[in-house]
């Protein structure tokens, strides 16, 4: 069902003009824009970061070796999902991936900027995007998944967010997210990335919870490289690092090695050995039916 966000109101219907109190979304460069106030600028992220992102998203090993492993979990845990929605779904690649991977899913999209939809836009013209706050999503039980991958660390009221997304799921059907883990991982970089917070799990079990979901998964991932990661982020070359493109700029032969790490460690994750330490961490969790 959509929903109003003017005045709550769930209805069906073929456009978003709202059945109760008549109000619509803008349209903003033919996308649809809930939270229009937010769209060219938040203190939430950089949107100059999406050209960044957009040049090394199909080649940098850590969005490969994401993708791949989002597409598993996807597969594992929620085998029949028919519609799917990416909360902060930036260029879209991650769509492009978990098309590609499962291509029966009927996938949707939001962002809070535009300028990552016009990317997204152009990648997977199929697929349906729009400007949103994650705040406040304009679903009520409409989604079998919903996923937030690298999202909720950038919003100050990351529960506000994980509420809507229950609200916005199916029964029986549930969340996938992923987060930058360990607080003692802080750095310059995570400033750069208007970073609000590194999560512990138990930070990202207990939030997630209190939203009303079940936890059914959580593992780390990039945990081979933790070492590593670790001893660059000690490295305070902070003029250095405002080049917004130096964490990308690796040899391709490390790229490879690295990318390899990341495969073995979603091989040991797809045999369900969740992984106790590493800079992300994911989380799976489900809407269960209500008993009443």
């Amino acid at each position: 069902m959509k929903r109003c966000l003017s005045c709550n109101t769930a209805f069906d219907s073929s456009d978003w003009t709202c059945t109760s109190c008549g109000r619509s979304p803008a349209m903003i460069d033919r996308v649809l824009c809930f939270a229009p106030q937010l769209a060219e600028q938040s203190d939430g992220y950089d949107p100059s970061r999406y050209q960044t992102i957009a040049t090394f998203q199909t080649s940098y090993f850590w969005f490969r070796g994401r993708n791949e492993l989002i597409a598993s979990q996807l597969k594992k845990y929620f085998p029949a999902a028919r519609r799917l929605l990416e909360i902060g779904c930036g260029t879209g690649q991650v769509l492009r991936a978990i098309k590609e991977a499962i291509p029966r899913i009927d996938l949707h999209g939001t962002e809070i900027h535009t300028h990552g939809i016009c990317y997204a836009k152009d990648l997977l013209p199929d697929v349906n995007f729009m400007q949103v706050d994650a705040r406040a999503i304009p679903y009520a039980e409409e989604f079998d998944v919903i996923c937030a991958f690298d999202v909720i660390e950038h919003i100050d009221d990351d529960i506000g967010v994980l509420k809507e997304m229950y609200r916005s799921c199916r029964a029986d059907g549930g969340i996938i997210l992923t987060v930058p883990q360990h607080r003692w991982l802080w750095s310059h970089k995570d400033e750069m990335a208007c970073h609000k917070r590194r999560y512990t799990r138990e930070e990202l079990e207990t939030k997630t919870s209190a939203a009303g979901f079940k936890i059914v998964a959580a593992t780390s991932f990039v945990t081979i490289l933790l070492p590593l990661m670790y001893f660059s982020r000690l490295r305070r070359q902070r003029i250095a690092e405002k080049d917004a493109h130096t964490e990308f700029h690796i040899s391709p032969i490390m790229n490879r090695i690295f990318f390899a790490c990341s495969r073995i460690e979603n091989f040991f994750i797809r045999m369900g050995l969740g992984l106790p330490f590493g800079g992300s961490l994911m989380l799976i969790g489900m809407k269960e039916k209500s008993r009443d």
